[in-house]
């Protein structure tokens, strides 16, 4: 894969990541502010995006940003999943209202996304120290 590509997958995971952050802020000033633990959680979603945003846009801390926006989008899948079962921290969703299949697809195209991208990247690294080597 060319360093264009992905770029791209980076650069769009990063969208997906934006997305992902301006959902959870728009959620928390509509709905969740008042609900305890929830609300924060979903301020904290919004600030971890935008950390492993700044960090995906600096190629040192690419990787290990790639790797926290795939923690970050899937464990925010995970807990929707919990809070239509169980429930979370005494919050249990009913129906599937648009603005949740939003923010699924933004979570699903954040964790494979930048799971492409580090598989990419480290596909990238093996080819270049076996060139190196021979």
């Amino acid at each position: 894969m060319s360093r264009i590509q992905q770029n791209v997958l980076w650069s769009a995971g990063a969208v997906a990541l934006a997305g992902e952050a301006t959902v959870h802020l728009q959620q928390y000033f509509a709905l969740f502010h008042y609900v305890r633990w929830i609300g924060p959680l979903f301020i904290a979603n919004a600030v971890g995006c935008a950390v492993v945003i700044v960090a995906l846009a600096h190629p040192r801390t690419r990787g290990l940003a790639g790797l926290a926006g795939v923690a970050t989008s899937a464990v925010a899948l995970a807990s929707l999943v919990v809070s239509y079962g169980q429930g979370l921290f005494g919050w249990q969703e009913s129906g599937f209202r648009p603005v949740i299949a939003l923010t699924v697809t933004f979570e699903f195209a954040a964790v494979v996304l930048l799971s492409a991208a580090l598989t990419a990247a480290a596909s990238s690294r093996t080819r270049l120290a076996v060139n190196v080597v021979t």
